[in-house]
């Protein structure tokens, strides 16, 4: 049975968390797809809420947020300190959107604003290495901030001409995308309508349209884990 941690770092609005469910229940929903018997065990990490010294955990993960990963706020400061002292004890942390620009922050890394701005419905990315099983895969997104420049040593997974660094590892305990393999279309289509006085009319239809062509969650979500558990890649596919 795999054992996770979820540094939680932001809750969904109750508007869709009545019928949809909040960020816990998304992440278990999909890492179940991948590893049915998985247990996670969720910190509330924005309000406070970190793992004592001597908890272990097959793997971690940090989750989006609608917050800056460069911003200064006291919660944040503490997760990063609990973070390093997660990966001191060799444990592994793979991050998502607001968690792997957190990630690349704390190694030497570059977050800002996004060149092209707003990334949101369905993104297609390339892996950078002939080791992925897939030539290219696609994610739900909703972010204006991303990984501008990779902390030396990163490798570079994945990524594409909107987000050239969508997806990195560092080692052997630090991976990070800039997707959501969590996110449904369903609360795709729920931030989008949320936020919609602050997209050009393009991009608020093109987002939605977006919307009926399948993604790869689950497929990444279980590269997630495998790198958790520190098991090789698969093979490309023929």
């Amino acid at each position: 049975m795999m054992q996770l941690g979820l540094l939680l770092c932001d809750h969904i609005d109750q508007g869709f968390r009545r019928t949809g469910g909040d960020y816990p229940e998304l992440f278990l929903a999909r890492i179940r797809e991948v590893v049915p018997e998985a247990r996670l065990t969720v910190f509330d990490a924005e309000a406070g809420e970190l793992p004592a010294p001597d908890t272990r955990m097959d793997g971690w993960i940090i989750s989006g947020s609608r917050h800056d990963a460069f911003g200064d706020y006291p919660w944040l400061t503490r997760l990063k300190t609990r973070v390093a002292g997660l990966l001191a004890e060799g444990q592994a942390v793979a991050g998502v959107c607001f968690g792997h620009q957190l990630l690349a922050l704390m190694h030497g890394g570059k977050v800002g604003r996004a060149p092209a701005g707003w990334g949101i419905g369905g993104h297609y990315y390339r892996w950078q290495s002939h080791r992925h099983p897939l030539p290219d895969y696609r994610l739900l997104v909703s972010h204006q901030d991303q990984v501008l420049c990779l902390p030396e040593g990163a490798r570079l997974v994945a990524g594409s001409a909107f987000c050239p660094h969508a997806a990195f590892t560092l080692g052997e305990r630090v991976m990070g995308v800039q997707g959501h393999p969590e996110f449904t279309p369903d609360y795709a289509r729920f931030l989008i309508e949320q936020r919609r006085e602050r997209f050009d009319e393009p991009l608020y239809r093109q987002a939605l349209d977006s919307l009926s062509s399948p993604h790869d969650g689950a497929a990444v979500m279980g590269l997630i884990l495998d790198f958790l558990r520190g098991r090789p890649w698969p093979a490309p596919k023929e």
